[in-house]
């Protein structure tokens, strides 16, 4: 994957912050904002990880697992959230819904996190 790995991090970590950012006063959206902000944290250890530059010497396989379950996390909580604010309904919602479907359908496909649930949820963010 080499360099795509950290601009997917990227991508993830700043769709999760502006989640937060843009809709975290929305009522719906309160039982996700703690964890997408968590989720937007530990992203920066992903990074780390992915760029090599933790600092530490840390096992390519125990790497590869953190790498793995990060974006898994960050993954999962995009989508929930994601969905919640383009259930707002709003014209701004369903752009950012839209929006987030591209990284995500990229994210799921090279890092191996295929699922029917995935899949299918992605695609109803894109038709948000």
């Amino acid at each position: 994957m080499g360099a795509e790995r950290p601009r997917l991090v990227v991508e993830l970590q700043a769709a999760l912050l502006r989640a937060a950012s843009e809709f975290g006063d929305e009522e719906a959206f309160a039982p996700h904002h703690a964890r997408v902000l968590a989720s937007a944290a530990a992203l920066d250890y992903v990074l780390m990880l992915a760029t090599g530059t933790a600092g530490v010497r840390i096992p390519e396989r125990d790497a590869e697992r953190a790498i793995h379950e990060g974006f898994l996390r960050g993954v999962d909580d995009l989508i929930a959230a994601a969905t919640t604010i383009a259930q707002l309904g709003t014209p701004a919602a369903r752009a950012f819904a839209c929006e987030c479907a591209k990284p995500l359908r990229e994210i799921v496909r090279e890092e191996a996190l295929e699922s029917d649930e995935r899949s299918f949820a992605v695609i109803a963010l894109a038709n948000a």
